[in-house]
């Protein structure tokens, strides 16, 4: 009797899992903080981040938007920029890549990521006039 519960379990377990491909489908808002303070001093200066932002994020995103802020890290206030990407599981790569790209750039000892999951999203057009 233990060994159909056993067969039946292993079966249950070896069948296609349909949350495993949920992350591929599912889209995500991310935001990037990209701090601009550089460890042996000074800062990322805006020609730099201009440049990254040319040549790496416009490269990588369809469409992205920038926001300058102040963050903090361990307890000092530094000039930041926050990237806001909305994309798929597929696209999560990508995400990753630049993260990367620009800590090792910029000598960052990382940039944080923060991934939601978006149940909707929707480009809302203008209204049509009547006629």
């Amino acid at each position: 009797m233990h060994i159909h519960k056993i067969v039946a379990l292993c079966a249950l377990l070896l069948l296609p899992n349909s949350y495993a491909f949920a992350d591929e489908t599912d889209h995500y808002r991310v935001r990037l903080f990209f701090g601009l303070s550089l460890p042996s001093g000074g800062g990322v200066s805006l020609k730099q981040w201009q440049h990254f932002e040319k040549a790496v994020l416009a490269k990588q995103f369809e469409g992205f938007n920038v926001v300058d802020a102040t963050g903090y890290y361990k307890g000092q206030p530094e000039r930041s920029k926050v990237v806001t990407v909305i994309t798929n599981g597929a696209g999560m790569a990508k995400v990753k890549s630049v993260a990367q790209r620009y800590a090792t750039q910029f000598q960052q000892d990382s940039v944080m990521m923060v991934k939601v999951k978006v149940d909707e999203w929707a480009f809302i057009e203008k209204l049509k006039p009547l006629n």
